[in-house]
């Protein structure tokens, strides 16, 4: 005799056990997520056991969190093992950055659709750099994790300069080799030194010619600073409404204190060669 905590339930009835609809269950067993007990071989019909609305339920919850089959599916089987409360832990916070993600986009959104005057846009100087001598270190970085990774790159290019004996004469700085963006895009550590009377090993040095550049600052309070895409956006209208075109890759410098990030970006620029 079957045991009132392991009876079987038709499908209608473990639907309304678990609030799932029939269509769904049918989903989650043809995806091996949520398999009937049992298939009657004659009629095709699907039972399950009453043990399984627990699990019905999560899976029930889980897709109002709008996760996918996929993640729900990685929740169950680490369920097993304990460790689920960290897989969806993860995956909460997965949720929470594409919400911050998606208002920040909203909010950009809204500025260029207001069209915003050049008068209210963030002030852009001219200035001249002049030649140098720069010792590179190349990275890979995303959007969020730019801020920890420069620095945690700047910080061992230090390192690397004082082992060979070479002094540097100035900040580092971060040339944006790709755009800044979900994926991880190269880029290089950046640090002036004093011209070396032999080049030491262990170390790529290049030269930079001088070049007229444009520079915007911005402060930014979140450290995966997708704000910076609005501040190279502007630079480059700049450049479009002067008939100026970039070159070289933008150079990002970053400060911090207690009203956030505060950035500075420069972007060499030259003529435009008029069109014959």
């Amino acid at each position: 005799m079957t045991t009132p905590s392991s009876r079987l339930l038709s499908i209608g009835e473990f639907a309304a056990a678990t609030q799932l609809s029939q269509k769904a269950l049918r989903i989650y067993d043809e995806q091996r997520l949520l398999p009937p007990a049992r298939i009657d071989t004659m009629t095709g019909y699907r039972y399950y056991s009453s043990d399984q609305v627990p699990l019905g339920r999560l899976v029930r919850t889980l897709r109002e969190m709008n996760l996918s089959l996929t993640d729900i599916a990685s929740v169950v089987a680490a369920k097993e093992g304990r460790g689920a409360e960290m897989v969806l832990a993860e995956l909460v916070q997965e949720i929470e950055n594409r919400y911050a993600r998606e208002k920040r986009a909203y909010h950009a959104a809204l500025v260029l659709l207001r069209r915003p005057t050049v008068a209210n846009a963030p002030e852009i100087v001219e200035r001249s750099l002049p030649e140098m001598t720069v010792a590179v270190r190349p990275f890979v970085a995303n959007r969020y994790d730019f801020v920890e990774k420069f620095r945690t790159e700047a910080h061992a290019m230090h390192e690397l300069l004082t082992q060979a004996g070479l002094v540097a004469a100035g900040e580092a700085s971060c040339a944006l080799i790709d755009p800044l963006s979900d994926d991880e895009g190269r880029l290089e550590v950046i640090v002036p030194v004093a011209t070396p009377t032999r080049i030491p090993q262990g170390v790529t040095l290049r030269q930079l010619p001088s070049a007229s550049c444009a520079a915007i600052g911005t402060t930014v309070r979140h450290a995966h600073v997708s704000e910076l895409a609005g501040a190279v956006d502007a630079l480059f209208d700049w450049f479009d409404r002067r008939g100026y075109h970039a070159s070289e890759a933008p150079l990002v410098s970053i400060g911090t204190d207690a009203a956030g990030l505060h950035t500075q970006i420069v972007w060499a620029f030259e003529q435009a060669t008029p069109a014959r």
